[in-house]
């Protein structure tokens, strides 16, 4: 009876079983065909069938169950690792819901998140998956709920609002069934559930137009479920370029589908309201398309298609190119297929909404159309700067006629504005004005920078071409100091933008492009080149508006390829730089050359030359090394000659530098309260004055003929300076005869943003002896190693080291853990003997040291200056504070109560709070005074000393109050036998109290495991102690 029931009991189940089978496969049979019945279709190509086969690579198809709450699912693809199908509110794989069918035979679930990561997910909602991998296609079915409460953001509700379908397949399977980035996707239009799809798909032989958006049909989705835009049938090849629809390509002639960089076609509707655009080219990035105002990148509304499968709308303000609202866009359809990107979309040719980015693109109004592809992408998924990948058509054009376009690139290219100025060098100093870097270069070939010049007969205005073989810029000023200061300065962008600034100092500030007409900007073949006419004054009182009229002379400089900054303005170009050897007035014809002469002399009325020849006969000098050549191998090197009044002293400085090299005159015989010039790699004459060891930047002033070069690694300054001014300015120093300088040279240290000079470690070199600069002399360096008090900074570091890291770590610790030694010293006991002995020498170590330190900086220590000297500050303020810490409290123990007086207890307290926190300042004052990072741009207090040196330090306080923590716990689990007397009583010797031991009573034993860790404490920080010492002074 039993077994009858059971074996009842199991064909029932069978019997349920099946038929549940039964349903779910007829539920299931639906998915392989139905496309635009009952199932919302997507495949690649459109054309294919429902199957995968022949050149149908994939399949995806979603239908609704019978009752509703399943949304049933096919995918298949000629892949043999996954098929994915994502749901997304947007057409793009960001924030997408994605379920993949992978080669292991099962559907896992994901999410694609913003940044476009993929990051797995449960399979909630998923069931009755079936995956099968045959011949080299994967194929699966699956089910999933339509909604379910509490599953969070990430499962969409289907039932609530229309999402796209984007399938992707050909990636690879991560081992924890992650998906890797796939090889080829597809985006279909939106879907509703709720809403049966179209009819019947006509015959895939049959060329089809897409149905016109419906409420059914949004969109305009075809039963298979693309997006097509509507009421045109633009064919992703050129056939019909220039006939049927309008048409741009680059290279010109190439097959969009498979060898174009970019492409783009347009068709408009029969009213012209619409215009269906399809926008692709081969690249892993984005391609894009822009509508121009001005015929460059300036004022043009943008459209691009991205590899994230996003169509975006941005603006170009200038060269800054400036996201917008995608509107007035429908029927929008990305895919990315064997490295072709391709969007088509339909734009509305205007809007009634006065957004003035919404170019109006009617009929009768004409853009040029810019084709740029393959820059990078952004972080945030909207495109970055595409470089040269940039091409203008050949003219502007109505979208709403049927065109078929060249670019711009031709060799015959001439310049607006009426003149006819040609790109090459022919007719340099004849039919134009022009200068060249190097000399005699082909401008089209070989160049550097090149520029010429051409005015218009009235000479009212100048046609300009500025051009050089770069990939940021080259720049052209027009100099009224003969040098970088005080230059209006254009230049010629590979950003493809014409900008003008000028110089103030060695600073360039961006300023209005105003007075300029007809510019036109290229960059082919590696070279860049700019036209463009500028009016050669204007009445509006701008300064920064050079007067280039007849008769007015202005240097020329040409710089070139130094870097674009984030925001497209120039950066400092460094030694890419070249003065004309003249003044010209750029309304005559002139054919220039540079200054880098071998010949070049000095002005200011005297000929001192950059080389040593004369040195302590015709002229003073100073050179480092001493006997180097100044023209080759000298660090630095400086000469000086009065005139016969001696009023005057014209000095040349140069060193082999990237940075700077620098002169000073020191009444102190060190760095301080001296007077600097600099001379800098960014072509600039700088004076300032050293206060202590801190160099603040001063006026320059009393200084005439400067001039700044910078050739073959050879940085040179000549200037003439005045002896000495009567204005009362302490900071010019009097130079007459009779008065003896110290001569100090510096070279090669940092330069700070601003162009200032920053520390230059150790290379510095002091003469010898000081000198009367309007004698001759030639100078030696010092050969001892104080100069500028470092012996003596040694020693100071040393006996503070000496003092707070071992001394007072010893003597603290001891006296605070280590009561219990056993024994006596001295008639003391043990711990006060070692503790007075170490305190003591903490007293004499630290008095020594600071009076070193005040000789080692002439007796004063700059506290403050500028923010980059914070650590040097607060080494010598907290310097200061520990040896009035260590003196208090030497006098607090000299005067302390007896024991036993009611007294005694505040001063314990007070002996042990002073003598802890000098303890605690001592040791962050060492490491502020180790601090030596090449990251650092404050002045280390020891130039030489290793930067390790400030972790050995860091290491052994760690250590320290690791070991105080272990002392400190001891008597929590091991309370020691006996009592004991903190205090050391007082004994009358020759009627002079003194302290003495307490009265013999039971003492406390310490275990042999604290004597051992109070040897090993003793031992490592003597160690340290020994190694942080042979640090300073090797």
């Amino acid at each position: 009876m039993e077994t009858s029931s059971i074996m009842e009991t199991m064909t029932l189940i069978s019997l349920i079983f099946l038929m549940f089978a039964l349903t779910v496969g007829s539920e299931a049979q639906q998915l392989g065909s139905g496309c635009g019945q009952s199932l919302h279709c997507i495949k690649t190509p459109i054309t294919c069938n429902d199957q995968v086969a022949g050149d149908c690579q994939a399949v995806a198809s979603v239908g609704v169950s019978a009752d509703g709450t399943k949304a049933l699912f096919t995918l298949s693809a000629k892949t043999t690792t996954y098929i994915a199908l994502g749901i997304t509110a947007s057409p793009s794989m960001g924030e997408a819901d994605v379920y993949a069918c992978t080669e292991n035979n099962e559907v896992v679930r994901s999410w694609n998140a913003p940044g476009y990561s993929n990051e797995m997910e449960t399979r909630i909602g998923v069931s009755d998956e079936s995956v099968s991998l045959a011949d080299g296609v994967i194929t699966c079915q699956f089910s999933r709920a339509v909604s379910l409460s509490d599953a969070g953001s990430r499962f969409f509700d289907l039932t609530s609002a229309n999402y796209y379908l984007i399938m992707s397949w050909g990636g690879q399977v991560l081992p924890n069934g992650g998906l890797t980035r796939h090889t080829g996707t597809f985006v279909g239009s939106q879907f509703d559930l709720s809403t049966p799809p179209q009819s019947p798909p006509p015959s895939a032989t049959t060329p089809r137009v897409a149905d016109q958006p419906s409420p059914s049909n949004p969109v305009g989705m075809t039963p298979g479920g693309t997006s097509v835009p509507s009421g045109t049938g633009v064919p992703s090849g050129a056939e019909g370029c220039g006939v049927t629809m309008g048409c741009f390509s680059v290279p010109e002639g190439c097959n969009p589908d498979t060898n174009c960089d970019a492409f783009s076609s347009w068709v408009p509707n029969s009213e012209k309201t619409e215009i269906t655009i399809v926008l692709q080219g081969r690249t892993d990035t984005y391609v894009a398309m822009g509508f121009s105002r001005s015929g460059g990148m300036d004022n043009t509304e943008v459209y691009a298609c991205t590899s994230r499968l996003a169509l975006l709308r941005s603006r170009n303000d200038g060269t800054t190119n400036i996201p917008i609202e995608l509107k007035g866009v429908s029927g929008q359809e990305m895919t990315h297929t064997n490295g072709i990107l391709r969007c088509t979309f339909t734009r509305v040719v205007s809007l009634d909404d006065n957004d003035g980015s919404f170019f109006d693109l009617s009929s009768g109004n004409e853009h040029t159309i810019i084709l740029v592809w393959s820059g990078p992408l952004q972080s945030d998924g909207n495109i970055g700067y595409h470089t040269q990948n940039r091409q203008p058509s050949s003219r502007a054009i109505d979208v709403t006629a049927i065109a078929a376009l060249e670019g711009t690139n031709k060799e015959d290219e001439t310049t607006p504005g009426g003149t006819g100025v040609p790109s090459g060098a022919e007719g340099c100093g004849v039919t134009m004005g022009c200068f060249s870097v190097p000399e005699g270069c082909n401008p089209d070939t070989n160049c550097d920078a090149f520029s010429s010049w051409v005015a218009n007969p009235e000479k009212t205005e100048i046609t300009i071409v500025l051009q050089g073989r770069t990939d940021t810029y080259v720049a052209m000023g027009f100099s009224r100091s003969g040098g970088m200061d005080n230059t209006e300065v254009y230049a010629c962008t590979s950003r493809l933008a014409l900008l003008r600034s000028r110089n103030d100092g060695t600073t360039n500030i961006p300023i209005e492009l105003k007075g300029v007409s007809g510019q036109e900007v290229t960059h082919t073949n590696g070279i860049l080149r700019c036209t463009f006419t500028r009016v050669v004054s204007l009445d509006d009182n701008d300064g920064s508006f050079f007067d280039l009229s007849s008769g007015n002379e202005h240097t020329i400089i040409l710089v070139w390829s130094g870097p674009l900054q984030g925001n497209g303005n120039i950066g400092y170009h460094a030694q890419n730089r070249q003065p004309s050897s003249r003044a010209i007035d750029v309304t005559a014809i002139a054919a220039l050359e540079g200054t880098n002469k071998e010949d070049e002399t000095t002005p200011g009325g005297t000929g001192v030359s950059g080389g040593a020849e004369g040195c302590g006969v015709t002229m003073g000098c100073f050179s480092v090394p001493e006997g180097c050549n100044p023209d080759s191998n000298c660090d630095a090197f400086s000469s000086w000659v009065a005139n016969p009044e001696k009023t005057e002293i014209t000095i040349v400085l140069q060193g082999r530098t990237d940075t700077y090299v620098a002169m000073g005159f020191s009444r102190s015989g060190g760095m301080d309260n001296t007077e600097v010039y600099a001379c800098t790699s960014r072509l600039a004459l700088l004076r300032s004055r050293n206060e202590g060891t801190t160099n603040i930047p001063i006026e320059l002033k009393g200084v005439s003929g400067q001039e700044v070069t910078d050739t073959n690694g050879i940085l040179r300054c000549t200037f003439t300076r005045v002896v000495s001014l009567d204005d009362n300015d302490g900071s010019f120093f009097n130079l007459s005869s009779g008065n003896e300088h110290t001569i100090i040279l510096v070279w090669s240290g940092q330069l700070q943003d601003n162009g200032n000079i920053d520390y230059h470690g150790q290379n510095r070199q002091t003469s010898n002896k000081p000198v009367d600069v309007t004698a001759i002399a030639a100078l030696e360096g010092t050969t001892n190693d104080d100069s500028g008090g470092i012996l003596l900074r040694r020693f100071h570091g040393a006996l503070m080291v000496l003092a707070w890291l071992c001394f007072a770590s010893i003597g603290l610790t001891t006296a605070r853990y280590f009561k219990d030694l056993p024994g006596q010293t001295c008639s003391k006991p043990k711990w006060f003997f070692i503790h007075r002995s170490a305190m003591s020498g903490v007293l004499i170590c630290c008095l020594v040291a600071f009076i070193l330190i005040l000789i080692a900086v002439g007796g004063s220590y700059p506290i403050g200056g500028s923010p980059t000297n914070v650590v040097r500050s607060l080494h010598g303020i907290f310097g200061f504070i520990v040896v009035g810490l260590c003196l208090i409290n030497v006098m607090m123990a000299l005067l302390r109560p007896h024991p036993g007086e009611p007294r005694r207890n505040l001063f314990n307290w007070a002996h042990w709070g002073v003598g802890t926190s000098a303890h605690l300042l001592g040791l962050f004052t060492i490491l502020a005074g180790t601090a030596n990072f090449e990251s650092q741009s404050q002045i280390p207090l020891f130039p030489v000393l290793k930067p390790y040196a400030f972790w050995v330090v860091v290491g052994f306080v760690v250590w320290h109050f690791c070991l105080w923590i272990i002392f400190a716990s001891y008597p929590l689990f091991c309370k020691p036998s006996g009592e004991r007397s903190d205090d050391v009583t007082l004994k009358a010797v020759n009627g002079t109290p003194e302290e003495s031991p307490p009265p013999q009573q039971e003492k406390p034993s310490l275990p042999p495991a604290m004597i051992y860790l109070c040897s090993a404490y003793y031992a490592v920080t003597i160690a340290t102690t020994i190694v942080i010492i042979i640090l300073i002074f090797i």
